[in-house]
């Protein structure tokens, strides 16, 4: 084949040519997202050149002599800024002729590429700044097939117009590209055509010196299913008959995605894997609107065709489908697109720690702070040991409140390095969030999950971390069974509530039926002491007791009577005795005379007054004895008449308690009948509660059983959950130790907590009465059913054992475990690659993942996982594999050096900058001897 083309290279002398371009370079596409990001490209555009087919539109208002270099500039600036518009990044211009109407002089692809370097928009900001990567190209005809074969070949700008222009006629065979309107067909077929491009490459490039390659090619394959397309004829011989590794990409049809292309076309399959081929879409534009109408998301760390060129190869991670189909068949562009600055995705873009003592800290005279910088996608971590890896992962872990480790060893040492080594001296630490609220707790802005060496394995041993991975896979109702997890959580403690309450309006029942009942037997018994004539008895005790009061008033009478008098008959005999009236004179003696009578008359009437007294008293003595008599005739009849009616008489002293009693029976009623209505408002709302806990818990399963299927197929059924029904039965365990029964905790232990009983399944049981069901023996079943009440029977009603889903994990032996029966590391395998496929978009990061990991699973299951993860959610792995690093493709890689006391970045970029590479080989590959003693051995 070299032997064809070397007359053609001769005639052209391509090694005297010198390159007419120089590239100005601009360093903000990856400031803005470090290491290799994401590009919208569309690597498929027509120019102007093409107007002899027909096809090509010139741009409204461009009405001069198109060959102008006033209307080749305008057209230029047009055609960048309708790629602007519509967000284009990355242009591959391809049209058929390389020169307007022939005319040798005038290309509008050339015109472009030089505005596109040098050139400066209409807002002052140059457009190299706004688009990443332009790559001049051509479609030639080849001569292969009925019609020729369409193939697209792209070059960096770096080859220069005259070189660009000279390898067009090479490959046409110096044809000219139209004639008539029509497109002709090369005189070269596609052999002819690579073999041109190849050896022209090679004598340019300097092979042993790949980072100085002056520039190279990509060839592409448009349109494939078209008439002139690279699978028309050549279908399932293409393997055969055709250079098929010569080609980096398929372009699909306008409506079809790859599985639309590869049904029924497993050779097609099988040859795109062999050759690291990727599908893509293109525009196919003829006018400057179309640019961008079909595209493709490429992720490049250069502008160069090199970087092109692996992206293609490795398009597991760096080559995304723009596209989705509606439920009509039509295609729409992808909701979320891979680049980050295009969505919302939550990512940290730096880390900056500046000030204090931290492990971090800058070297005297350095700048004043130490910048971590991180890819979106997948960041790896690199250096020796005690570098500071851990730690800082660790302190990030701690500075923005993420979950700490369940494990109390792992969760101390977590926590001691962030303290004690990151966070020393209290140093200022700042991230950088693109496009969160800069104002947003660190946790809401990064809301990153950790997993810290060794924290992997031991989430085997948690189910709720099992259950977390699984409801984010990527066909689960994600927010669907998030808020059903919550409702059953709410459901739990408001039962728990309902039956607490109903057991306290339950007692406050009982007390106010108590009382009400005491309440009622006072009200009888006074119904019955009405019958037996009480009110009589009371009546003539009432008697008795004013006669008795009576008599007391009339004795206290007679007694100050008598006083009266006594004193009365000493005041006389003082008076006679003093002679007083001798002395007084006449008129005088005349009223002292009568004050004497009428003194005397009063002791004279005391005197028949002491003696009526006397006679009432008597006479009372005599009604006193009459009422007695009739009183205790009475209390007889009324004792005897209770007595008949079962009443004990001796209560009658107790009528006015009884009395106060009776009265508060309406009360009691009514205060009976509101507790009575809010008890059964309660107990019909338990019920409505429990069947509503039910119906979410059924529906939770059926979105996990969706779940649990999809996980089967996406790992081909080497990796299953299966579902325990009531499996987290530590709340009923809980329970029943609380009861305090030797025989029901014995129970339990032996047979309930192995089972994995629900406490529905306790209640139905209860109600049957048939225990030796669930394994309780008679005296058990007994003892069971007397104590339970009905407050214990609802409080076991309010209880929940959560589902358990458990992992299984086919071996390679065809043996399937469950991952409580693997090895630590088929655990951090099993884990690590189900946590990969979580469809949320929380940061993941982790610490040495492939400690203890097989490097087969590994290569087959994880790193596919993370390859699919790009664009979608971002990954900081600390590693020491060379597996993560080189066949994980990561997008930036951070070399960490340390001294004694303080660590450094020693390197950061993508891995294809020559720097990285070599650090990679240095770190993880072991050095240069070491790498090549393996490609020896290897024999590569």
């Amino acid at each position: 084949m070299v032997r064809q083309v070397t007359w053609m290279l001769s005639i052209v002398n391509m090694k005297d040519i010198e390159m007419s371009f120089v590239r100005q370079n601009t360093g903000s596409w990856h400031r803005d997202v470090p290491g290799a990001r994401w590009f919208k490209a569309d690597l498929h555009i027509h120019t102007i050149d093409d107007l002899e087919g027909k096809r090509a539109v010139v741009p409204k208002g461009i009405t001069a002599d198109l060959a102008s270099d006033d209307a080749q500039a305008a057209y230029a600036r047009r055609f960048l800024q309708s790629a602007v518009d519509n967000d284009v990044r990355i242009l591959g211009i391809t049209p058929h002729s390389p020169r307007l109407m022939k005319n040798p002089d005038v290309s509008a692809v050339w015109r472009i590429v030089e505005e596109w370097n040098q050139g400066i928009d209409d807002d002052g900001k140059p457009f190299r700044e706004k688009i990443y990567a332009v790559f001049p190209g051509f479609e030639p005809a080849l001569k292969q097939g009925s019609r020729g074969l369409h193939l697209i070949f792209l070059f960096d700008p770096e080859i220069g117009s005259e070189l660009y222009f000279r390898l067009f006629d090479q490959i046409m065979g110096h044809v000219d590209p139209w004639r008539d309107n029509s497109l002709q067909v090369a005189n070269l077929s596609a052999s002819d055509a690579f073999a041109t491009l190849n050896e022209f490459e090679l004598s340019q490039n300097d092979l042993s010196k790949p980072e100085v390659a002056r520039w190279s090619h990509l060839t592409l394959a448009p349109h494939i299913d078209g008439d002139k397309g690279l699978l028309k004829e050549q279908k399932a011989q293409i393997l055969e008959r055709f250079e098929h590794g010569q080609v980096a990409g398929l372009e699909l049809g306008d409506e079809k995605l790859p599985e639309d292309t590869t049904k029924n076309r497993d050779w097609l399959r099988q040859g795109m894997d062999q050759y690291h081929q990727a599908f893509y879409h293109s525009s196919d534009a003829y006018a400057i609107e179309d640019i961008g109408k079909r595209h493709v998301w490429v992720k490049l760390a250069s502008p160069r065709i090199a970087a092109l060129r692996q992206a293609f190869i490795a398009n597991e991670s760096r080559i995304r489908i723009g596209f989705e189909k509606k439920e009509s068949g039509e295609l729409t562009g992808i909701g979320t697109p891979p680049d980050v600055t295009a969505s919302d995705r939550r990512w940290l873009k730096s880390v900056q720690i500046s000030e204090g003592a931290s492990f971090f800290r800058s070297e005297k005279g350095d700048e004043p702070a130490v910048r971590f910088d991180f890819s979106p996608d997948l960041t790896c971590i690199i250096g020796g040991s005690m570098t500071g890896k851990s730690t800082l992962l660790d302190g990030l872990r701690v500075h923005v409140g993420a979950k700490l480790p369940h494990d109390e060893r792992l969760r101390t040492q977590v926590e001691s390095r962030a303290s004690e080594r990151f966070a020393a001296g209290s140093p200022r630490v700042e991230l950088e969030t693109p496009g969160q609220d800069p104002t947003a707790p660190v946790d809401e802005r990064w809301p990153a999950e950790f997993h810290a060496q060794n924290e992997l394995q031991r989430l085997a041993q948690e189910p709720d971390a099992i259950e977390n991975i699984l409801s984010g896979l990527a066909n689960a109702d994600i927010e669907g069974i998030a808020e059903r997890e919550v409702t059953m959580g709410e459901f739990d403690r408001e039962l728990t509530g309902l039956a607490d309450r109903i057991a306290e309006i339950e007692d406050e029942l009982g007390e106010i039926e108590q009382s009400r009942a005491r309440s009622f037997l006072a009200r009888q018994q006074l119904n019955a002491f009405a019958e037996a004539g009480v009110e009589e008895l009371n009546a003539l005790t009432a008697e008795l007791n004013q006669w008795r009061e009576t008599a007391d008033n009339v004795k206290q009478l007679s007694n100050d009577l008598d006083k009266i008098a006594v004193s009365l008959q000493e005041d006389l005999f003082e008076i006679k005795e003093s002679a007083v009236g001798d002395r007084l004179e006449t008129g005088v003696v005349q009223q002292g005379g009568k004050f004497w009578r009428m003194l005397s008359e009063i002791a004279t009437s005391l005197k028949r007054a002491r003696s009526l007294f006397v006679e009432t008293i008597s006479a009372n003595e005599i009604i006193i004895e009459d009422v007695t008599k009739r009183q205790n005739e009475k209390r007889v009849d009324v004792h005897r008449s209770l007595a008949e009616r079962g009443y004990d008489g001796t209560k009658i002293k107790e009528l006015q308690s009884l009395n106060s009693q009776a009265s508060f029976l309406s009360i009691y009623d009514g205060n009976l009948a509101a507790v009575r209505s809010r008890l059964e408002s309660l107990e019909r709302s338990f019920g409505t509660m429990l069947e509503d806990r039910e119906r979410t818990v059924a529906t939770q399963r059926e979105a996990f059983d969706v779940v649990m299927a999809a996980l089967g197929q996406q790992f081909e059924q080497r990796i299953k959950a299966v579902r325990i029904d009531h499996g987290r039965c530590e709340p009923l365990g809980r329970w029943i130790k609380e009861l305090g029964q030797r025989g029901i905790t014995r129970w339990w232990n032996e047979h309930g907590n192995v089972r994995g009983y629900s406490p529905r399944q306790m209640v139905e049981t209860l109600d049957s009465g048939d225990h030796q069901k669930i394994g309780m023996t008679d005296a058990v079943g007994k003892t069971f059913g007397d104590i339970m009440n009905k407050t214990l029977r609802r409080r076991l009603l309010a209880l929940r054992c959560p589902d358990k889903y458990v992992i299984e994990m086919q071996l390679d032996d065809g043996n399937t475990r469950r991952i409580d029966d693997l090895s630590g590391g088929q655990r951090v395998s099993l884990l690590l690659s189900m946590a990969l496929e979580v469809a949320v978009d929380r940061p993941l990061v982790i610490d040495q993942p492939e400690d203890e990991l097989d490097n087969r699973f590994v290569y087959e299951t994880v790193l596919p996982a993370l390859k699919r993860l790009k664009g979608r959610r971002q990954i900081i792995l600390a590693t020491h594999s060379a597996n993560f690093v080189v066949n994980g493709d990561a997008d930036q890689v951070i070399l960490l050096e340390a001294s004694d006391d303080r660590s450094r970045v020693a390197i950061s970029g993508a891995i294809e900058d020559p720097d990285v590479r070599d650090a990679i080989i240095r770190t993880v590959d072991g050095g240069d001897e070491a790498f090549k003693l393996r490609q020896i051995k290897y024999g590569f």
